[in-house]
């Protein structure tokens, strides 16, 4: 079961209000039932250079859009190896928003082209930050049964 420490949820929210009006977005390293062990690992959200490099294929900017840069998931991957940790999330904050699960946060979670989760035991968080701050979160997980990712 996955769940997240105040300061985990503290790391995130302050990645999404110095963000704003931008999405932040991240990983979230751990071992599934040792909640002791999580850190979380704020990534660079390049959505606005991809937009401005390739506008055909990245037709969102980062105010609505978010990419992980490539190098920093890299490295989160190699330190969690290297420390005996897991991927068991992501997050990014929908500014100006409510923290909903959407059909493009849907399509990024997928397999290209596919019915399956890329990370199909990794959570995600949803944060809905406003120009005042955090209004709340909300955790979305694969449901098999449903096929879909579901609230928690």
């Amino acid at each position: 079961m996955f769940k997240l420490r105040p300061e985990d949820l503290e790391v995130m929210f302050a990645h999404a209000r110095r963000e704003f009006p931008n999405e932040c977005c991240g990983v979230i390293l751990g071992a599934l039932g040792d909640y002791s062990k999580n850190e979380v690992r704020p990534c660079a959200n390049i959505q606005h250079q991809l937009k401005e490099k390739y506008p055909e294929l990245y037709t969102r900017d980062a105010d609505t859009g978010y990419f992980m840069d490539p190098k920093d998931l890299k490295h989160a991957f190699e330190d969690a190896m290297k420390n005996g940790k897991t991927v068991i999330g992501f997050y990014h904050s929908h500014p100006g928003h409510e923290a909903y699960w959407s059909g493009e946060d849907h399509r990024a979670a997928m397999w290209a082209g596919s019915d399956e989760p890329s990370f199909p035991d990794a959570s995600h968080v949803v944060i809905s930050v406003y120009e005042d701050g955090v209004k709340g979160h909300a955790v979305f997980s694969w449901s098999p049964a449903e096929g879909r990712f579901a609230r928690k």
